[in-house]
Order: structure tokens, then C-alpha cells, then sequence
């Protein structure tokens, strides 16, 4: 009965990281195109609702104040909490997390891979502001390949040596290609801007945008390198080719559904150790970290562009 009956309002859970949020999207598609003319209304952390901003499955967000979730309570048919459910639930962890998801509602997975990715929708003028910004940086979507790297995750031991992110800036702009920084650690920008000066082509704009700038930019890209972090996650949403930096996870059971991809895993003895909110306890930078050279990363980059070219048609915001 309870699987038959008619929903009017359905509470959707998506708190946590961005990557968290985002992993929420497939599960709550779902859950609209089976109860099509329910309203999902989805809770969300204030500093993530930008995420679901022009999403057509959902009626809105709300922030996860108290009594914004008890009134929404009060009044839902059903809710679902996924709030990062899949990245602590002993049962969950070792499932792609949108598998996860699929099992909390009780639901088959697409068969259309896209529909098991996040939506996420950039609009034109968020793609011509950004278009321009980079154009007043004399980076032009003609004339240049861009390639942003997202320079680290939410806990450290994920994160990619900084030192290994200057190494790649530099071999990537010695071929004429422009590179983007993108992050939130003002630690790390302060470190960056003492040695601007080295880096010729490279933007760096850590801790100098906010989430929907950095999805536009992101959209504009040729190709994106970054640990596991929401900004991969926003990248593989977007289908922009992809390169996954892991450690302490094993990216088979975190991108299962992710396309123009390639996850480089350094693989330690004691990875993948499943750490996610604790620092690597062989030190910092994690060991598995280390072991993904910048050298590496390079090729695999000259790779993903001859493999997915980005013509500039498809990279252009139009109406």
C-alpha cells in the first residue's frame, strides 16, 4: 500500500558536501518522474542551494534551519534523507554512492547512464560572464585549450601535493595551453599569489569565486584535474572530460557512472583506506597522493584532449 499510494509532497534530504548534495539529483529525478505531479521540495545546506538553481525536477530548496524542516515535515507525504548517507552507512560505502541512493528509495537504476549523473543546469549569462571574465585574462575560447585544476578536496588527506599542481601548471602552460585554479583555500592563495609571477597562463582564481562562477568555468573547460571533491563531481556532471585524482577511496565504487573520464589511483599498500574526515595517519601529504606524479597527469591530460576534443561551438554559451 505505502509503495501504491499517491504522493502530494515528497521532503528530499541532500545535506553534506557538494559532492553529497549533488549525489541526491538522480534519486530525486526518479522520484519525480514516479510521482509526477508530487512538488520535492529538497533541504539542503544554505551554501549549496545554488547548486539546484533552474533543476526542473524539484519545486525548490530550503535551508536546513529547524523550523523550516519541521513545517516541511509536518506537511510531506514521504521524505528521504540522504544527507551523506552513502560515504558513512557501513552498508552503503562500498556502492557508488548513486547506487546508494537508489537503494534508499527503492528504485531500479536508469538504464540511460545520463539520467544516473547529476543534473545541473549553467545558464547562458552565467556562461558569458564567465566567458568574459576569462577573455579580460586574455584567455579566449578560440584562440585557447583551457584546463582547470581543482586544487583540493574537503579533508586533506585527499588532496594533491600543491607542489605537484605548480609542476603541472608549468608543463601544460609551456605548451601554450591556459590553465585555471580553482578552490576555496585562502591559506593556499596567499601561497599562490607570492609566486604568481611563475606561473605565466595560469588564472588563479582560489577563493575568488563562488559555486555557480566555478560551474560556468568549469563548463567552459577542455579538460578538468582535481582530487575527489565536489568540483570533480560538478565537472563529471557537466560531461566535461575528466581526470580523478585518488587515494584514499577506490574510484571504482565512486564514478561508476562517469563518461570522458579517467580516475588515476595511487594505490598504497593501505589504501583504499576509506579515510574521509581524518588526516592520513602516514602523514601530509597522503602517501597514495604522492605516488600520482605530475608527469602522469600530463600525458593523460594530452590524452583527454586528443580522445574528446571540445570543438568551440560546444564550449560557446548561446541561446
Amino acid at each position: 500500500l505505502r509503495a501504491r499510494r499517491p504522493l502530494k509532497t515528497i521532503l528530499v534530504f541532500a545535506r553534506g558536501g557538494i559532492g553529497d548534495t549533488m549525489w541526491a539529483m538522480p534519486a530525486t529525478r526518479a522520484l519525480k518522474e514516479k510521482h509526477p505531479t508530487a512538488a520535492i521540495m529538497v533541504v539542503v545546506e544554505k551554501k549549496h542551494m545554488p547548486i539546484w538553481k533552474g533543476v526542473p525536477y524539484i519545486s525548490g530548496t530550503s535551508s536546513d534551519g529547524f523550523w523550516n524542516v519541521t513545517g516541511f515535515m509536518m506537511k510531506a507525504d514521504e521524505a528521504y534523507d540522504f544527507g551523506g548517507i552513502v560515504t558513512v552507512d557501513e552498508k552503503l560505502i562500498k556502492n557508488d554512492p548513486i547506487i546508494s541512493t537508489f537503494k534508499i528509495i527503492n528504485l531500479p537504476l536508469p538504464k540511460d547512464r545520463k539520467k544516473c549523473r547529476p543534473m545541473l543546469v549553467v545558464t547562458v549569462d552565467e556562461g558569458k560572464r564567465a566567458e568574459q571574465m576569462l577573455a579580460d585574462e586574455g584567455i579566449k575560447l578560440a584562440d585557447h585549450k583551457i584546463i582547470t585544476i581543482g586544487i583540493e578536496s574537503t579533508t586533506s588527506n585527499r588532496n594533491w601535493p600543491f607542489e605537484y599542481t605548480r609542476r603541472l601548471t608549468r608543463a601544460l602552460t609551456d605548451q601554450g595551453y591556459k590553465v585555471i585554479w580553482l578552490g576555496s583555500d585562502k591559506e593556499k592563495q596567499k601561497s599562490a599569489i607570492l609566486s604568481q609571477s611563475e606561473e605565466a597562463g595560469t588564472l588563479n582564481l582560489i577563493a575568488n569565486t563562488h559555486i555557480r562562477q566555478a560551474m560556468a568555468l568549469i563548463a567552459l573547460s577542455d579538460v578538468y584535474v582535481g582530487p575527489s571533491s565536489g568540483l570533480l563531481c560538478i565537472a563529471t556532471a557537466l560531461e566535461i572530460p575528466s581526470i580523478g585524482l585518488w587515494g584514499a577511496f577506490d574510484p571504482k565504487c565512486r564514478s561508476v557512472f562517469y563518461d570522458k573520464y579517467t580516475p588515476l589511483w595511487g594505490k598504497e599498500k593501505c589504501s583504499p583506506c576509506g579515510e574521509h574526515w581524518t588526516e592520513c595517519r602516514h602523514g601530509h601529504p597522503a602517501p597514495c597522493m604522492k605516488r600520482i606524479g605530475p608527469g602522469l597527469v600530463f600525458n593523460e591530460v594530452e590524452k583527454m584532449l586528443t580522445r574528446y576534443p571540445r570543438s568551440l561551438e560546444s564550449k560557446q554559451p548561446i541561446e
